[in-house]
């Protein structure tokens, strides 16, 4: 089994400022999709739009999910563009995996990554279920949040404010000059 880790403080105020002026100033937002590519409010309710390069923020991951995340016989590959995601009061994403549990090497999500970009909003929680139990992740300006990507996982609710963050996934390369053992 992989492990989340949690990362306070990984972005400044001042990053975080930054990138969401940019994203709000350069994107714009459409409904979230689910997996199959449709709008399914039951699942999820939120808007999103996508940015590829954000600069410093994607060396500085990079070099973070290289260093953490090891799997024998694979490398981390580069970053996929970055989902600006938006939730106003009452929008949510219930329980789902960004890939498949039984072929997580295989996925183009191996990891998935979180970054909270401000903190004026009530609930709206980033949890995860872990062996059946639901663990809250700590909320903080600026943390970045990092699991496996087949790991159950949900946004609550929105009861105040709007939420702001930063999602990007990665996937592994296969190393082909390394040995690999036979199972």
């Amino acid at each position: 089994m992989y492990q989340h880790f949690t990362i306070p403080n990984f972005l400044t105020t001042s990053e975080c400022n930054s990138i969401l002026s940019k994203c709000k100033k350069e994107l714009t937002l459409k409904n979230a999709t689910v997996r199959d590519g449709e709008v399914n409010l039951k699942s999820r309710k939120s808007s999103v739009a996508f940015i590829d390069d954000l600069g410093f923020l994607n060396n500085r991951l990079e070099t973070i999910l290289i260093d953490s995340v090891k799997v024998k016989g694979f490398s981390v590959s580069g970053l996929q563009p970055f989902q600006f995601t938006e939730y106003t009061v009452g929008e949510y994403y219930n329980w789902h995996r960004d890939s498949d549990i039984n072929t997580p090497e295989s996925s183009n999500r191996f990891y998935s990554t979180v970054i909270q970009l401000n903190d004026e909003y009530d609930a709206g929680e980033l949890q995860l279920s872990i062996d059946g139990e639901e663990l809250t992740l700590e909320r903080g300006l600026g943390t970045l949040y990092m699991f496996p990507s087949y790991t159950l996982h949900r946004v609550k609710p929105i009861t105040n404010g709007v939420r702001y963050s930063l999602v990007n996934w990665i996937k592994l390369v296969e190393n082909k000059n390394e040995k690999k053992s036979l199972l």
